[in-house]
């Protein structure tokens, strides 16, 4: 019997849970801090992430309209005649058509994609296009702005040769 009674009080001390262990609940601070600083590391990266394709897509974005650019410029100097750009600021699209335009004619329209829109156009007077003359310059200078989220890049069209130059990438301040 004294061996078994030996054998229960073994048992008591190292299989029984002690009393502190068994009333304890939540976490302690350190698991707290480590949770905290994994999820900070996860959003820091998603953020940074967010923000690299916004910059990626506004950049190839303005790399296609400068080619649609320089493919309108080329077609004025091969056919002869006028052809010119059309902004839709509220669509966030722009069509391709040439001068004077006739009903039959097929005209190219292209959807900027989501997230990307036309901030601003700087044109005389007012108007929302850019014009190619048969010789391959603009009709007069142009200046469009492609924005998406907190960045802005600019594109400009020159009156002298009709060049295209796209500037970099700036962050608006708001």
């Amino acid at each position: 019997m004294e061996i078994w009674s030996h054998i229960l009080k073994l048992w008591q001390k190292c299989c029984r849970p002690q009393r502190r262990q068994m009333h304890q609940k939540g976490f302690t601070l350190i698991e707290l801090i480590v949770v905290i600083g994994i999820i900070v590391i996860v959003s820091g990266t998603t953020l940074i992430t967010t923000r690299g394709i916004q910059r990626r897509t506004l950049n190839n974005t303005s790399l296609a309209l400068q080619a649609d650019m320089r493919r309108v410029q080329q077609l004025a100097v091969i056919e002869g005649r006028r052809w010119r750009i059309n902004f839709d600021t509220e669509n966030h699209r722009y069509f391709i058509h040439s001068v004077p335009r006739s009903l039959a004619e097929n005209i190219y329209t292209v959807y900027l994609p989501k997230g990307i829109e036309i901030h601003y156009i700087a044109a005389p007077g007012s108007r929302t296009y850019l014009e190619y003359l048969p010789r391959g310059t603009v009709s007069s200078g142009f200046r469009v702005d492609l924005r998406s989220g907190p960045y802005v890049q600019r594109l400009t069209a020159t009156v002298s040769a009709g060049r295209i130059a796209i500037f970099d990438i700036e962050r608006l301040l708001e």
